[in-house]
């Protein structure tokens, strides 16, 4: 019983870490992308910055559309770059989740025991919510003031 729990968790851990390297994939990826349409953005303000007095409607109204769709493109492929952000940290905190209960369901570990295990298990979740945040510019609560 102990050995096929033990395969178990194996397969679980091989199985998340194949996840990860899709997601990873995926948000390289994604983020080329954006790379990308940053500097299509920065072509839309060039030619927007080239019109001159002398300039027509039409050539006005193009370098709009154009600034307006590299826009557009930016906020999509940032949208879905935290998408898959947010996906790759779900994925950790529900194998987190069912790796707690394994431990819950086990009656014959001590507290010592499910504590060491388990702290072993949050890293992945742990290292996933940092990456969550640095993506991010999260405000810090401020800290509490000092009792006396």
């Amino acid at each position: 019983m102990r050995r096929s729990l033990v395969a178990l968790s194996c397969l679980v851990g091989l199985a998340t870490a194949g996840c990860q390297g899709d997601l990873a994939q995926k948000e390289l990826k994604t983020e080329r992308k954006i790379c990308d349409q940053i500097a299509a953005v920065g072509q839309a303000l060039d030619q927007v910055s080239q019109l001159q007095p002398s300039s027509t409607v039409g050539e006005a109204k193009a370098a709009d559309q154009a600034l307006a769709t590299a826009l557009a493109g930016l906020k999509t492929s940032d949208q879905t770059l935290e998408k898959l952000r947010l996906e790759a940290f779900q994925k950790q905190l529900n194998g987190f989740k069912a790796e707690v209960s394994k431990v819950t369901s086990n009656k014959s570990l001590t507290l010592a025991q499910a504590a060491a295990d388990l702290k072993v298990k949050a890293q992945p979740v742990i290292q996933a919510r940092r990456a969550l945040s640095a993506s991010v510019k999260c405000e810090e609560a401020p800290a509490a003031p000092a009792k006396p």
